[in-house]
């Protein structure tokens, strides 16, 4: 428990909590890294303070055998309780900490659109080439008239996708997660882009895509597609996931 409190709260001093839940219950995390810290401190104060082995004479046979089975119990359901506590310890130890990619949109699918919300109201406000990829999808959810959108300019972060939908490599989605909790419950997103670079760039790397919004055709529909004016890789987001 010592150990997983600590663990918990070493994610949150690097940052690397972002990886796996919502950024809103940091402070659950702490909570929990303390309570563990202190669950395992006083573990540790009543196993020093157990007898050692001989200082309490058994006062009958039965006693002893009774005695034996109990500690033996005891023994056992303590180290099967802290096996089952070391796992996620020894899962953040030892696999490198990273953002969900490619990998989990092929086992899940990714999302062209969401469910409207009254947020996209708000999204309007913002200005074009200050939206994010989460932004974008909501408008592109709600909007009766994509034409609206053509000419817009826009200025996202998101890792490189593909699949066998895009014909052509310098087709490509602008992707991002999203997550409402934990990594869990995460849902792909992401916007058409096209540009001349984009071959150069491989599946899952970081890039920064600025240009502007054109309405041309993809899988049958008439959809905004950034067409790219420059492509740039960048690094990992601090915090890779968008919250809706």
């Amino acid at each position: 428990m010592l150990l997983l409190g600590l663990y918990l709260l070493e994610t949150l001093l690097t940052g690397e909590i972002a990886y796996y839940i919502n950024e809103r219950f940091n402070w659950l995390a702490g909570v929990a890294g303390f309570t563990l810290i202190a669950l395992g401190i006083l573990n540790v104060i009543a196993l020093l303070a157990e007898p050692e082995p001989g200082q309490a004479a058994p006062s009958s046979a039965p006693n002893l055998l009774a005695s034996a089975s109990g500690g033996l119990h005891g023994f056992t359901a303590r180290w099967y309780v802290i096996a089952i506590l070391s796992l996620p310890l020894i899962f953040g130890v030892f696999l490198p900490a990273q953002p969900l990619g490619a990998a989990a949109i092929n086992n899940s699918g990714i999302a062209f659109s969401l469910n409207a919300s009254s947020a996209a109201e708000q999204v309007f406000s913002i200005a074009p080439t200050q939206r994010n990829v989460l932004d974008w999808v909501r408008l592109f959810s709600t909007s009766t008239n994509v034409d609206e959108f053509s000419g817009q300019p826009a200025d996202l972060i998101g890792f490189v996708y593909r699949d066998a939908r895009f014909e052509d490599e310098r087709t490509f989605m602008v992707t991002r997660f999203t997550v409402s909790c934990c990594v869990a419950d995460a849902v792909a997103i992401g916007v058409i882009a096209y540009g001349d670079q984009a071959p150069n760039f491989a599946a899952d790397s970081w890039v920064r895509v600025q240009g502007k919004f054109e309405v041309r055709d993809f899988l049958g529909q008439r959809t905004p597609i950034l067409i790219a004016e420059s492509i740039e890789s960048v690094p990992t987001p601090e915090r890779p996931y968008l919250f809706p």
